[in-house]
């Protein structure tokens, strides 16, 4: 794998930067805090996304900004990749947004995970780092921040051999050996649980045997018992059948018995009709010659309402003349009053009191007499219509009277007509009811010759009650015999068939107790060879692995230990992978070691392990890059010297040091200066 170019957009300290890498030794040098480690965190970021608890979105993503984003472009086996991943701000959290992958220009947009899951399948890194929060392979082979590596040299020893082991996969067998043994565990419980199982199988053997021979008894009695009741069955047949054939004989004489009482009920109410009949008959006669003695002559009722009619309407209209004449008289007073008055006020008046002139008695005399005429006209007229208004009225009297005495004559034809009336009513009904005389005459005689053939057909049903209560009895003491019999039965077949399903069961169960032993066996055996093989191999491949790690790793960290340091000084590692520091014969613990020889340890123990994790996962495809963070730190002038021959001998395609120091400048081959100005990096070449 080589890095080609990386392009920052609002990461950290970087608004917008592009910085190529090309193939040999490169350079990021800068004063501390300019954004040298800031560019290999967004390497990580653009390959792996976000990391739980080592790499958050937060200390990414530049302050003030709303969104960020990281392109790295990489070749790896001769094809061009590009990988973008973006940052969003939210109202809690800064988080992954999409991305997308370019294979030689083909975009491929893809989630972050997504994108995480293509990367290790290209750098062929193993695919259970995708659920991961910490990626060792990357971090110790290809890029480990400055103080993460001293620190692995300082932790406790089971700490450094517990990373170790996860970096290069040797913890899987532990957790093979610890499952295996859950699994022991959990056969050693099975095994328990069969036992457990198998405990009764004499005692369901036992059982069995007396379930059978009691079985074999009930079918030997079902046998027995089987005749007596058939034999008890048919006797119940035959007494019901007898039984059923006299119940038809009952059921006729209870038939007649109660249409005898329906017609003897009959005749009497036909009877009593027909009495009620002749007597109605007697009183009808009688009040029709009653009243056709007193039929009285009918008037023409027609003429009567015609001339009240006419009466009525010349009533109206006299009415209306009166009304007429009264409303003249009242207008020919007013008008007589007002010339009265209008004399009056004239004969009185000296001066005009519109014109303020002086009234003459010719003008009054004049006056007077226009309005004495009117008068004399008016009192004519009141007398007219007075004479009119009596004459009138009295013709209403008259007229009155009359419409009276039509309404009497009136009343008179209308109660005629219901006398007549009452006596054709009476004559139609004297005609139904000897009609209705007659037909009851008729019904009575019937009823009477029905009700003694219904007697007739009765007497000879008399006995039959007391034939069917003693046959109902002998019915009834069969019915229980019977019952007794098949209640026996049902009993003992009820009882031979849960003894049989018993059987059945308890034979099932015997032959899966039998199924169990085999399944106890085969428990046994996998249980010993778990326990006695698997386990204890699991731990002899884990030393031999750890053994031949230990070995390679120990002959890598004391050859660049000794070339970092001086001849007085050599190291080796112990079984825990510690480094172990010998100076004039004397082991000296790390801690006390000078910052430069602490460094020297710190880088040889990075590159032993770096060379180790490429020689044993042959899959990785990131084994020609190298990212080192200030590898240098306090080293001496002599000790940069050898850093030289160091990287010359590691002969990687790309080697990006992240430094301040000047004289590594000499040897690398391409230098990019970062510098920092107001909170803003920038990419100087």
């Amino acid at each position: 794998m080589q890095l080609v170019s990386i392009a920052l957009k609002n990461i950290r300290s970087y608004t917008n930067a592009k910085i190529d890498f090309p193939t040999g030794i490169v350079m990021l040098s800068g004063d501390i805090g300019s954004g040298k480690s800031t560019v290999l965190l967004a390497i990580e970021f653009a390959l792996f996304g976000l990391l739980r608890g080592e790499l958050s979105g937060n200390a990414l993503l530049r302050n003030g900004a709303n969104e960020g984003s990281v392109e790295l472009s990489f070749k790896l086996d001769e094809n061009n990749y590009a990988v973008k991943r973006t940052l969003v701000r939210t109202k809690k959290s800064v988080e992954q947004d999409a991305g997308y992958l370019l294979i030689n220009g083909a975009r491929k947009d893809a989630t972050a995970i997504e994108l995480k899951s293509h990367i290790l399948e290209l750098l062929g890194y193993p695919s259970e780092l995708l659920t991961k929060s910490k990626n060792f392979v990357y971090r110790y082979t290809v890029y480990t921040p400055q103080e993460e590596m001293k620190r692995i040299l300082l932790e406790e020893k089971e700490d450094r051999v517990a990373i170790l082991r996860k970096v290069f996969g040797v913890d899987k067998y532990e957790r093979i050996t610890q499952n295996a043994a859950s699994y022991a565990k959990a056969l050693r419980e099975r095994q328990r649980a069969f036992d457990a199982l198998l405990a009764d199988v004499e005692e369901k053997k036992k059982q069995l045997d007396e379930i059978k021979k009691e079985r074999d008894e009930t079918s030997g009695q079902l046998k027995i018992m089987l005749p007596q009741v058939e034999q008890s069955r048919k006797k119940l047949i035959e007494s019901k059948e007898k039984l059923s054939s006299i119940e038809k004989q009952r059921t006729q004489a209870e038939l007649l018995t109660r249409e005898l009482h329906v017609t003897k009920s009959q005749l009497i109410s036909k009877q009593q009709q027909h009495k009620q009949a002749q007597n109605d008959l007697a009183t009808t006669s009688q009040q029709l010659i009653l009243a056709q003695k007193e039929l009285p002559a009918v008037a023409d009722t027609n003429g009567i309402t015609k001339k009240t009619e006419e009466l009525n309407q010349l009533i109206l209209e006299r009415e209306r003349n009166i009304r007429l004449a009264t409303g003249k008289i009242a207008e020919f007073s007013t008008l007589k009053k007002q010339s009265t008055d209008t004399t009056q006020k004239i004969s009185v008046l000296a001066q005009c009191p519109m014109c303020l002139q002086n009234v003459t008695s010719d003008h009054k005399n004049r006056i007077v007499d226009v309005e004495q005429k009117k008068i004399q006209e008016l009192e004519s007229h009141l007398e007219q219509h007075t004479i009119l208004i009596r004459k009138t009225e009295h013709e209403l009297t008259q007229m009155k009277k009359e419409i009276e005495q039509l309404r009497q004559q009136e009343k008179e034809a209308a109660v005629a007509k219901v006398k007549i009336q009452y006596s054709v009513e009476l004559s139609m009904r004297k005609t139904g009811l000897e009609t209705q005389n007659n037909t009851l005459a008729q019904e009575v005689t019937a009823i009477t010759q029905k009700l003694a053939g219904i007697e007739k057909q009765v007497e000879p049903l008399k006995d039959v009650n007391t034939a069917y209560s003693q046959l109902k009895e002998q019915v009834e003491i069969s019915a229980a015999q019977e019952r007794t019999y098949s209640i026996q039965h049902s009993t003992l077949s009820q009882k031979e068939q849960q003894l049989a399903k018993t059987f059945t069961l308890l034979e099932q169960e015997l032959e899966r107790k039998q199924k169990t032993r085999k399944q106890l066996e085969k428990t046994q055996q996998v249980n010993q060879w778990v326990s006695d093989y698997f386990i204890p191999l699991m731990d002899v491949i884990e030393k031999h692995v750890m053994a031949k790690i230990h070995h390679e790793f120990d002959a890598l960290f004391q050859q660049w230990f000794g070339m970092l340091v001086e001849d007085v000084m050599n190291a080796r590692l112990d079984e825990t992978f510690t480094p172990i520091i010998q100076q004039n014969g004397y082991d000296v613990d790390v801690e006390y070691l000078s910052g430069g020889e602490r460094t020297a340890c710190a880088l040889a123990y990075r590159l032993a392990l770096n060379k180790t994790i490429n020689s044993l996962i042959s899959s990785i495809k990131t084994k020609d890059l190298l990212i080192l963070d200030e590898p240098t730190d306090g080293f001496s002038a002599e000790q940069l010297d050898r850093m030289r021959d160091v990287l010359e001998q590691l002969q990687l395609k790309q080697i990006i040091l992240v430094s301040h120091e000047q004289k590594i400048e000499s040897f690398a081959d391409r230098v990019i200066r970062v510098t920092k100005t107001e909170h803003n990096s920038q990419i100087t070449v």
